[in-house]
């Protein structure tokens, strides 16, 4: 395993002690030089996987959320706090997905570049959707606000993403709940005005790359041209396995699927295979009676033939939901909660939801 910096450096130290002056000067640079390739914090696992095949040959980033926890009412650990202390650039999707992380950024991260990658004017936005079966409206736009379609696909997004459920003791006394459903579907399409869970569209992942790679090459730009060409490769390798994810979900554009919480809609989206709702509006929030109810018939009505989970929150919702149906259920993933943290987790990542969403609705007719 190669030296950390800190070991490094620590070792020059000791060397300086016993060498001639010459010697140290130089020592001394080769020291500068290591120190100036920055130290790069990530949100999420996804995030961290695009910086590390950007910065591969380079560094290594860090990332604030990892196993299984949720960037939706994350709690930032005092121990991460050097983490983001000591950062040279911060990468983040923003307050949209992990609104806890908004003041610990700005207040101990205060000496880095920060990239709030949900601003930028070249990822492919999408609007929330909004009730449980997103009936409501479907629109798409671009940085300009306008409605938009991406180059090679003829899709069109939204999405919804608030404060309002998760698990479920039973229909009984949900209904207390139901007021606060409504609530907050409107704090959502109010102030979540966009899905925030852009990484999922592939094209998106290639503009990260560029972003990162832009970003990493103008405070390092002794390591611009790696930046640059580990951004392109990774381009081209999100590229080839766009398309056979692409050839494999072509067959499936017309089955009918319900999600945990409306997290996939860019992936949706991006390759015309759309779902019919979600259990929950925010998986941190208990569902409301009134929505279980228009979820199950919606599966009745549609025969919808999958429910699918997530393993970062409890299973007992959607098999609430499932009852009295033949749906089947199984496990999406949108952060690679079980994937080995590097570059190669962001492409598993989404060849796993392919994966998943063609071994469950394969079979439906």
């Amino acid at each position: 395993m190669p030296l950390s910096f800190p070991a490094i450096q620590n070792g020059a130290t000791r060397s300086l002690r016993l060498v001639a002056p010459t010697t140290a000067a130089l020592l001394s640079l080769t020291v500068f030089a290591h120190a100036e390739v920055p130290e790069v914090v990530t949100s999420i696992k996804p995030l961290h996987s695009i910086a590390s095949a950007v910065m591969e040959g380079v560094g290594t980033p860090q990332v604030l959320i990892d196993g299984a926890s949720s960037p939706h009412g994350y709690a930032l650990k005092p121990s991460q706090a050097s983490l983001l202390q000591g950062a040279d650039v911060v990468f983040w999707v923003g307050p949209e997905l992990a609104p806890s992380l908004k003041k610990p950024i700005e207040n101990m991260a205060k000496n880095a570049v920060t990239v709030e990658l949900i601003e930028a004017p070249e990822i492919h936005q999408l609007d929330v959707r909004e009730g449980a079966t997103f009936d409501a409206h479907d629109h798409h736009h671009d940085e300009g606000g306008e409605e938009d379609e991406h180059a090679g696909h003829d899709h069109d997004h939204d999405h919804d993403h608030s404060a309002d459920e998760h698990d479920h003791d039973e229909a009984h006394g949900a209904s207390d709940h139901d007021d606060h459903d409504h609530e907050a579907e409107h704090h959502h399409a109010e102030h979540e005005a966009v899905d925030p869970h852009i990484w999922l569209n592939p094209e998106n992942g290639v503009e990260i790359a560029k972003i990162m790679a832009d970003t990493l090459a103008e405070r390092d730009p002794a390591n611009a041209d790696t930046y640059k060409k580990n951004a392109a490769a990774f381009a081209n390798r999100i590229g080839d396995l766009d398309k056979e994810i692409s050839a494999e979900l072509a067959p499936l554009a017309d089955r009918k699927f319900i999600v945990f919480h409306d997290a996939y809609h860019h992936f949706e989206h991006h390759y015309d295979i759309e779902a019919s709702g979600s259990v929950t509006v925010s998986p941190e929030a208990l569902a409301s009676a009134d929505r279980i109810k228009a979820i199950q018939n919606k599966i009745s009505e549609l025969n919808v033939s999958c429910v699918f989970q997530e393993p970062q929150f409890d299973a007992k919702l959607v098999s609430v939901v499932m009852e009295g149906s033949n749906a089947k259920s199984a496990t999406l993933d949108p952060l690679g909660t079980g994937l080995e943290n590097g570059p190669n987790l962001y492409p598993q990542m989404l060849e796993g939801l392919a994966v998943s969403l063609k071994a469950c609705l394969g079979d439906a007719s």
